[in-house]
């Protein structure tokens, strides 16, 4: 049997740890230089800027009641954005869209004219919003950009720039901004 100095050096070498006499292995946590090897990689390439915007939602893709089994297209003009991206949004809803369907969205940006683009709901997950008499259930819907008319879309990379120039003179004059602070965007 191999004493513990003996097992700390081979950990240092490089090799795998001891099992214990229950057959679990414990795996040290990493320290040091090597921890940001192990951390988790983004996917996002854009940054996101957390800004709460009314928006309105209207169903490309007419979707099935599961009690009726008649077609509809849903519209809700009670949605808000969490974050926005030049490649996506993520919205909080009562009435989610399904996942795969496309979605016509109507926002309202500081300084612009309303700009419509049209999206794909590609994520959902229930969320509760504190509010005057407990908790309320909602759902967060990731939308991924297809497009939408050129200048709409110029429109809305333009309002996201201004944001993301305002977001980090704002953090660079206090740490504590109210909108669209860098610890926000991922």
């Amino acid at each position: 049997m191999r004493t513990q100095s003996e097992r700390t050096r081979e950990r240092a070498a490089g090799s795998a740890p001891e099992p214990a006499a229950d057959g679990w292995r414990r795996i040290p946590e990493p320290t040091g230089a090597g921890a940001e090897l192990h951390a988790r990689p983004s996917r996002r390439s854009d940054e996101r800027t957390d800004l709460a915007l009314r928006i309105q939602r209207s169903s490309i893709d007419a979707v099935r009641d599961p009690v009726t089994g008649e077609l509809f297209y849903d519209v809700s003009s009670d949605d808000e954005t969490t974050n926005l991206s030049r490649r996506g949004l993520c919205i909080r809803c009562e009435r989610p869209p399904e996942i795969g369907t496309r979605v016509l969205v109507q926002l309202r940006l500081p300084d612009e004219a309303p700009v419509d683009v049209v999206g794909l709901a590609r994520w959902s997950r229930v969320a509760y919003v504190p509010g005057e008499h407990g908790a309320r259930a909602m759902a967060l819907v990731g939308l991924e950009l297809l497009g939408g008319p050129p200048r709409a879309l110029e429109r809305y990379g333009r309002a996201l720039g201004k944001l993301a120039r305002g977001a980090a003179s704002a953090d660079a004059a206090t740490p504590e901004s109210a909108v669209a602070s860098s610890e926000g965007r991922r």
